[in-house]
């Protein structure tokens, strides 16, 4: 191994990418910090839109039920909004529990394009976009907060720029295991100090796949002709290369049923990543190229989370090397216990702060959480890089299937238990 490290031809490359590492990271930290800092709250809009809510559905019986009475109870005038269910090859009662709430349910036949992506593009041409404003989507297993249409109206009327709006992604079920609580700790750090740090600084958010807001004008302008096996995240991209942003509203609530088990999560990660690098290579080259003409930092904001999954990978990489030689700093420190000391404490990070700013007062409650948060970060190396092989196949769609039969009230009474604690 030491002949590797110490070939000059490869030294200049791990030095630059360590440099490029550095900055990386003090970037990150340094527009994280504006997580710290609440949105001013929202205006009550003076007038309504009229929302498409649509929910693509592949066999999703056991948890469509409570998200439909979830969007039934919306704090919203029932006759602003209509419910589209699309059942993509459906061969269990999804179709028929639709049915039973009265809502629109469109029944999909064709294979030829499976997955939520081709769903969505499908049902896109059999609902009437002329009747709205503004398309809302969920995923089946999700369930709504009872102001959420309300909040996204407020938010178009008081940002009428918007395009493309992202709602607040919460967990409704962090307490089943260990993977659905790691989740939620990574949502609730994210959310603060990813999406809304981003938004305070005017930066781009990103679309997270459900619990989000696109006009129609931005439809009926930019399509929903998307290849990629994340379809959020390649559609966030094209707006931002549209020379504008996807919004974040961090009052419009929804709850994501999170994996179970390890492996159902490892699935549901590689197909994330699998998505992750075709976008990055689709996209990335334009992104650079925008930032170098323009000099607009959204543009190099964007591609450094593009590049993240690389970063990772690679970073890992050099650190695996040198531990493997047994190196150590020049001041007789060796690196893995220093990278195992520094890998806790932001952990312990994590899951303090995020917490604390969920709750809205400061935790301690998921200190006991530090180790398996900690195996969860280093499950995503291997998922990252396995992933990189799989990225030129983006129609094999994996489907996470959703088991939990949770209403939002149970979810309500479990927040405000906790928080009592």
């Amino acid at each position: 191994m030491h002949w590797l490290w110490n070939d000059l031809w490869l030294r200049p490359g791990v030095a630059i990418f360590i440099l490029y590492l550095f900055v990386y990271w003090a970037y990150q930290i340094f527009i994280a910090v504006r997580g710290v800092w609440n949105p001013p709250p929202l205006p009550p809009a003076k007038s309504f839109r009229r929302f498409a809510i649509l929910i693509p559905a592949h066999n999703e019986e056991k948890v469509i039920g409570n998200l439909l009475e979830s969007l039934m109870k919306q704090n919203y005038p029932k006759y602003y909004f209509d419910i589209y269910v699309s059942c993509d090859n459906c061969h269990d009662r999804t179709a028929e529990v639709s049915k039973s709430y009265n809502v629109n349910v469109l029944e999909k036949h064709d294979i030829s394009h499976n997955g939520k992506t081709g769903n969505v593009q499908w049902a896109l041409r059999e609902i009437p976009l002329e009747k709205y404003d503004a398309i809302a989507m969920f995923d089946a297993d999700n369930l709504a907060d009872k102001n959420f249409l309300t909040k996204m109206n407020d938010y178009l009327e008081s940002h009428p720029e918007a395009l493309a709006v992202q709602g607040y992604l919460d967990t409704k079920n962090p307490d089943d295991t260990w993977i659905s609580r790691s989740y939620a700790l990574s949502y609730w750090y994210t959310n603060r100090f990813w999406q809304l740090a981003r938004s305070n600084w005017g930066l781009s958010a990103a679309l997270g796949g459900t619990g989000l807001v696109v006009t129609v004008n931005c439809l009926k302008t930019m399509g929903w002709d998307l290849k990629s096996l994340t379809e959020d995240l390649e559609f966030s991209t094209r707006i931002i290369l549209s020379g504008s942003r996807v919004h974040w509203n961090n009052e419009a609530i929804i709850f994501d049923e999170k994996p179970l088990t390890f492996w159902a999560s490892r699935r549901q990660r590689t197909r994330w990543m699998q998505g992750h690098y075709w976008v990055l290579m689709k996209y990335g080259p334009r992104l650079l190229l925008q930032w170098l003409k323009t000099w607009k930092i959204q543009y190099l904001d964007w591609l450094f989370y593009l590049l993240s999954a690389v970063t990772t990978v690679v970073g890992f990489a050099i650190l695996a090397v040198r531990i493997a030689i047994g190196s150590s700093w020049n001041f007789g420190i060796s690196i893995w216990p220093l990278w195992l000391a520094s890998g806790l404490i932001q952990c312990a990070f994590n899951v303090i702060m995020g917490p604390s700013f969920y709750w809205g007062k400061l935790t301690l409650r998921y200190i006991p959480d530090i180790l398996s948060y900690f195996l969860y970060g280093l499950t995503w190396p291997p998922i990252m890089f396995y992933a990189a092989f799989l990225s030129r196949n983006q129609n094999q769609w994996v489907k996470t299937d959703h088991t939990r039969n949770i209403n939002v009230s149970d979810v309500r009474v479990k927040e405000k238990a906790l928080n009592i604690m």
